[in-house]
């Protein structure tokens, strides 16, 4: 029998139906759209499949949920939410908004998924810059295809492609980070071979002006060297005094660490030379900075370049935030 609160509260009452493990996650993973089961076990790794089937039958006989088949090709069935789960959106908006404000790198062991970035999208939302705005764009990013409908102030952020897309961009996870982040613009990013897009460009700088990163998020700080400075870290920069050297696609600046502070310059570092340098492509140090790509794999994979002292090196992971797989 599932546990109660036994209170004559409304908040214990849902506390009571959604309040244990899991049950909000699969809220958030179905807040994008009907799901299967096999999509659902996969948006939650952790997660046993015993523990799922027991979450969707409770869901289901609360009234969160339902099951309904997904028209052709797919024509399998699915999980999808109610008008009582649907009523869960802002709570669970909400959550994210609160979360955010916790901060803090990806801890080792954390795992990263595209429909978590996604949540994020639609919490962060700013209406007001959307006034008057009645589009659908679409973004088809490392395997996956998702949408998001702006109509006069409100966002629906849906798994699969849209029919009348004002625009479709193709690109790979830290290219969609960093045109997220202002760090690249959509005009340069096609012109680099970034990105693949269909439509126009003033509706693909309308969805990044509408859904990226604003000036009081990142501090004003726009650009490559200053997404680097805006993952600095004080806490995990006491005690050290040492300089950093980055070689992004042909861009070289340098971070001078100093017991908590930093300042980011461009060029190389100064004599003696840094006490670490990396080098490797925007689009991995996009991943690297979310936590999507642990510092180990990139190493193995050879997607970037690391010299100097090994120590200072992981040092430097650390002062901005990089997680690795294993610390010591």
């Amino acid at each position: 029998m599932a546990r109660s609160y036994d209170q004559f509260c409304p908040a214990a009452r849902a506390l009571d139906v959604v309040g244990g493990r899991w049950t909000l996650l699969i809220v958030r993973e179905l807040l994008l759209g009907p799901r299967r089961y096999t999509d659902l076990a996969a948006g939650l790794p952790g997660i046993g499949p015993n523990v799922l089937a027991e979450r969707l039958r409770a869901m289901r006989e609360a009234g969160i949920l339902e099951q309904t088949k997904l028209p052709p090709p797919a024509a399998t069935s699915a999980y999808v939410l109610t008008e009582l789960g649907e009523a869960m959106r802002p709570l669970v908006d909400e959550l994210t908004r609160w979360g955010m404000r916790l901060g803090g790198p990806p801890r080792p062991g954390d795992t990263f998924q595209l429909n978590w970035l996604l949540n994020v999208l639609r919490a962060a939302f700013r209406p007001e810059a959307a006034r008057g705005v009645r589009e659908t764009y679409e973004f088809r990013v490392a395997g996956e295809t998702f949408h998001l409908r702006v109509d006069d102030g409100a966002l629906d952020v849906r798994h699969g492609s849209a029919p009348e897309a004002a625009c479709v961009l193709t690109a790979d996870l830290g290219t969609f980070m960093a045109l997220g982040a202002r760090i690249v613009e959509v005009a340069d990013a096609v012109e680099r071979g970034l990105v693949a897009l269909e439509g126009g460009l003033p509706a693909a700088d309308r969805a990044v002006a509408i859904l990226g990163a604003h000036p009081e998020a990142t501090g004003g700080r726009h650009g490559i060297i200053g997404a680097v400075g805006a993952s600095f870290r004080p806490e995990a920069a006491r005690g050290v005094r040492e300089t950093y050297e980055f070689r992004i696609d042909g861009l070289v600046f340098h971070a001078r660490v100093a017991d908590g502070t930093v300042a980011m310059e461009l060029g190389p570092a100064p004599a003696p030379g840094p006490d670490a340098a990396l080098a490797t492509g925007l689009g991995v140090l996009l991943e690297l900075g979310a936590g999507a790509l642990p510092l180990e794999d990139a190493l193995i994979a050879g997607s970037i370049e690391v010299e100097g002292d090994p120590e200072a090196a992981l040092r430097m992971a650390d002062v901005f935030g990089v997680v690795r797989t294993s610390q010591s």
